[in-house]
């Protein structure tokens, strides 16, 4: 009875529903990042992309991945709530999103910062998902030139 007893045990937990730890495929890219001058997005719209949910030190991290190059958006909070999130690099507060583009070159990798910007954030209950519109932009300086690029997105996160 006993032998059983465990073997019906041991079939009820491996048969019990775990949290699965699985990325994203989307098949077209939902971040747009352009040259304000030429208009020239660096993410390939056409090309899929791997988005990545994901939690660091409790804090709610969005990853979108595409070949060699990053989206990520930074939240101080374990979850996301219906509001707007101001783009601010090395922010620190709840109503505050930390946003950066980061890309890999050969040998050689580049972190740039999202200057400012917001994120709306709201839970569609229809389709039992979170819609985060992304606009902001992104100064970046090298040597005595400064560039400036428009980010705009729509991300969907959820079932």
């Amino acid at each position: 009875m006993r032998q059983v007893f465990l073997l019906l045990l041991l079939i009820y937990s491996v048969s019990g529903r775990a949290q699965s730890d699985r990325d994203t495929t989307l098949p077209l890219c939902p971040v747009f990042i352009t040259d304000t001058t030429s208009v020239n997005n660096f993410f390939i719209e056409a090309r899929p992309v791997l988005m990545k949910v994901y939690r660091v030190r409790g804090k709610l991290t969005v990853r979108v991945e595409q070949k060699d190059q990053f989206f990520t958006l930074y939240f101080h909070e374990k979850k996301l709530r219906n509001t707007t999130y101001k783009i601010q690099a090395g922010s620190t507060g709840k109503n505050e999103v930390e946003a950066a583009y980061s890309f890999r070159s050969g040998d050689q990798s580049s972190y740039i910062s999202v200057s400012n910007g917001s994120i709306e954030c709201f839970f569609d209950n229809e389709k039992q998902s979170w819609q985060l519109t992304i606009s902001g932009l992104i100064v970046n300086q090298v040597e005595r030139m400064v560039t400036h690029y428009r980010v705009k997105g729509k991300i969907v996160v959820g079932s």
